[in-house]
């Protein structure tokens, strides 16, 4: 027997040893809960490091962004190291603000700020380890897709894109499941004189879950 056999026949039984050691642990597969996480857009990005003048006419010249974001989740564990998930967040609002005479006071009527809205759906795999010597904890990391909904005066668009996520969770019991972690959401820049036409903000957060096991 090669040693690329023995590799394979080591890590198959381990994983077999694992799911078993766990399918007592998690007994119901099917969950859903809430989120409850401190989030950010990236519109902050497009403010210029050094004062322009020529710059400031096109981009926005202040932003304020994060804080408190929430969402709902649902998902399967197909095996105690494999689940699929469905997930909605909510990001808070980011307020952008230009300088007086910029390109986006000439287009919309004066103004020089104004608020933006973002939310994200999402279809995630969950792939999950469990941590030997403590039988009720998995690290994770999970990635799929993502609509990302980008909504305010200006521009109202859903965007299809990708996210990512590592993190852990923690059995209480058989229906009561803790999980915290980070995530990212992948949106969408284009070069143009008036960016906020079409820019979608990339996301982060720093969350933890309450899910129950149905």
């Amino acid at each position: 027997m090669n040693n690329k056999k023995i590799i394979i026949l080591c890590l198959s039984f381990f994983t077999y040893s694992m799911t078993c050691e766990a399918e007592d642990i998690f007994k119901n597969p099917l969950y859903a809960g809430a989120t409850f996480a401190y989030g950010t857009t990236t519109w902050g990005f497009l403010v210029p490091v050094a004062g322009n003048a020529a710059i400031n006419t096109s981009v926005p010249d202040e932003v304020h962004e994060g804080g408190e974001s929430w969402g709902l989740l649902a998902g399967y564990e197909f095996l105690p190291t494999f689940a699929m998930e469905l997930a909605y967040d909510h990001y808070p609002r980011a307020k952008v603000m230009y300088v007086d005479d910029s390109f986006f006071e000439f287009y919309h009527d004066g103004r020089t700020a104004f608020y933006t809205n973002t939310e994200t759906f999402s279809l995630l795999g969950k792939f999950m380890v469990l941590i030997p010597k403590n039988e009720n904890f998995r690290a994770f990391a999970s990635g799929g897709a993502a609509v990302v909904h980008r909504y305010d005066f200006v521009y109202d668009k859903y965007q299809l894109t990708a996210k990512f996520a590592i993190g852990g969770n923690f059995g209480l019991n058989e229906n009561l499941m803790m999980e915290f972690g980070i995530d990212y959401t992948a949106g969408n820049a284009v070069s143009e004189d008036c960016p906020e036409n079409h820019f979608i903000p990339f996301l982060y957060s720093v969350f933890t879950r309450l899910v129950f096991r149905i």
